[in-house]
């Protein structure tokens, strides 16, 4: 996901990417075939895939360009934010010191090129929170749920309180997904292009700085040797520069533990990354009991890391997956020579039986 000119959040659809890497892949094959066996130049073609499609979902770049309106369009969907008077919010940095609340509505457009049903989700600092919307004004929702068909947009007002948070920033995370139940989704279909994230800063009062409690994770996990640009997971364990296929669906009893291997990170010039897990609409702690996993990365290498998860108690068909974001504590006031990105992986089947 860029950013446009306009100061908006860009999530480019992997569906249109694929044929440029495509048109990448043959010049490759053309320009070293005669200098390289087959097997070698069909392993170069799937680093260079992995490397540039790996949570392509979700490839949210911020860069340095002015712009009048920050909006999120997409090649598949769009979103951008108006405030309580309607006025279109023109940038990422939202100061709320003189109100008690979030009060403000997502605009979303579908240009998926299918009608689709979609789950809203709001996380203040990576931890998913209860909001309100206009369906039930005095009920708190954990998620909002709705469709919307090919072309057409769906405005949602928003509101949540702000009168007990910590007097200075916070991140929030504005995320859309497509539900799992939407007709052309198949169990057995590993599922790349499903949705996208707006990112904002938010001042209560006070300091214009986060206040942190912990600090980077710097040794539980090793520098993976695959290159890996985003976030995947899968069940590959060994440390190899080989890429293994993502699971389509992975079979458990209920209650079972699923051990899974997330590599995530390998951003040009980013230093830290935030990572976290969604099991459909909720999020996973991590195993050290944190809602997500915060860890600093050698410049454009990935970490590696093993977890564990825990099945779902009910049968059924669950998605399992997750997002990577870089910088995950930078304010969004000035963004000049800056990149801030997110992406997430593909989505995982689990299913309970």
């Amino acid at each position: 996901m860029n950013r446009n000119h306009d100061n908006s959040w860009n999530v480019c659809s992997s569906e249109r990417t694929f044929p440029i890497f495509s048109t990448i892949i043959s010049k490759t094959y053309l320009s070293f075939a005669g200098g390289m066996k087959l097997r070698t130049v069909f392993k170069l073609m799937l680093c260079v895939l992995l490397g540039s499609a790996i949570g392509l979902a979700f490839n949210v770049m911020v860069s340095s360009n002015k712009s009048k309106e920050p909006k999120t369009i997409t090649e598949g969907y769009g979103m951008k934010l108006t405030d309580a008077s309607g006025e279109k919010v023109t940038r990422f940095f939202l100061d709320l010191s003189d109100t008690n609340e979030f009060n403000y509505t997502v605009h979303f457009t579908n240009h998926s090129r299918n009608d689709e049903s979609f789950t809203l989700c709001l996380l203040l600092d990576y931890i998913k929170i209860p909001f309100k919307v206009p369906a039930d004004p005095h009920t708190p929702v954990n998620e909002y749920k709705f469709s919307v068909a090919n072309g057409a947009s769906v405005s949602i007002p928003v509101r949540f309180s702000t009168e007990s948070l910590s007097p200075d920033l916070h991140a929030l995370a504005i995320s859309v997904a497509a539900n799992k139940d939407n007709p052309r989704d198949k169990q057995d279909k590993i599922k790349e292009h499903f949705g996208m994230i707006g990112r904002y800063t938010i001042k209560t009062s006070g300091k214009d700085e986060f206040s942190k409690t912990d600090v980077p994770d710097r040794s539980s996990y090793a520098v993976s040797k695959l290159p890996v640009r985003g976030i995947m997971i899968n069940q590959q364990f060994e440390n190899t520069d080989k890429f293994s296929p993502l699971p389509k669906i992975i079979h458990a009893k209920p209650n079972e533990k699923i051990k899974l291997a997330i590599r995530a990170g390998g951003f040009a010039g980013a230093k830290d990354y935030l990572a976290w897990l969604m099991i459909d609409d909720r999020q996973l702690p991590f195993p050290d009991g944190k809602p997500y996993w915060w860890f600093e990365a050698p410049p454009e290498k990935a970490a590696l890391r093993q977890i564990e998860i825990t099945a779902p108690e009910e049968p059924g068909r669950y998605e399992v997956y997750g997002y990577v974001m870089n910088s995950p504590w930078e304010t969004m006031v000035e963004l000049s020579g800056k990149v801030i990105g997110n992406r997430s992986s593909h989505k995982i089947t689990i299913q309970v039986e």
